[in-house]
């Protein structure tokens, strides 16, 4: 059997203090903030898929390329670069000058901005013809290592400075505030039947744009309440 434990007798051992309650509310934001590019990241899981079948020239050298592959290519880098990621923050750390986590979750929505315009950019160069493959291979890639700056970076962050009291429940909120994303990722989809395919890669890097700008915007108020310490 479990040890008795005895019940806490002092509520007021429980209570937040206002420097943890600082901290609980920038960790909502961070929180918040990270929807953006989890949204610009997660349609590759959705529409990506759709828009490959339709738009780009998957036969190559007599072999036909299949769709889930590009899928695949997102996940490949996403672990791959695990430790070319480890050792530039090595470098910059030698020199005193690694990011902290929150320029990290920063070039993580600046990452998948520039993925989602990869796409746009494939589309206007392609004109009416099939884009070809490399394209969207840039994409899934871009976007693998954009996960690695931000969500890995994001559950530490949340880990690292949550009060001991709230740890697990802050926890719980990042892994609601992705789920909140993929949600938006069904509905924003539904979008790609009633818009060109160039704007509507445009909107998904304009949401990552918007992540990126507001954790530029904060991110000398929230440093200073979540640093360490």
């Amino acid at each position: 059997m479990p040890a008795r434990v005895e019940r806490r007798k002092n509520e007021h051992a429980a209570r937040l203090t206002s420097a943890e309650r600082r901290i609980v509310a920038a960790l909502v934001v961070v929180l918040v903030i990270s929807i953006f590019e989890s949204i610009a990241y997660g349609q590759i899981f959705n529409v990506s898929s759709i828009w490959i079948q339709q738009h780009v020239a998957l036969d190559l050298a007599g072999f036909r390329i299949p769709v889930p592959w590009f899928q695949a290519i997102n996940s490949i880098f996403s672990i791959c670069c695990v430790p070319l990621l480890f050792w530039i923050w090595r470098c910059q750390t030698s020199r005193g000058r690694e990011p902290n986590e929150l320029a990290k979750i920063g070039t993580g929505a600046w990452l998948a901005a520039a993925s989602n315009l990869i796409l746009v950019a494939a589309i206007f160069v392609s004109g009416a013809q099939l884009v070809n493959p490399i394209w969207p291979f840039f994409y899934s890639a871009g976007l693998g290592i954009s996960f690695l700056y931000y969500w890995p970076t994001l559950l530490a962050l949340v880990s690292r400075a949550a009060p001991a009291k709230l740890n697990s429940t802050l926890m719980g909120l990042a892994f609601m505030s992705l789920f909140i994303a993929n949600t938006l990722v069904g509905w924003i989809g539904g979008f790609y039947e009633k818009m060109p395919p160039g704007q509507f890669w445009a909107m998904h890097a304009a949401i990552s744009v918007a992540g990126g700008l507001l954790v530029a915007l904060l991110s000398r108020r929230l440093s200073r309440v979540l640093r360490p310490g």
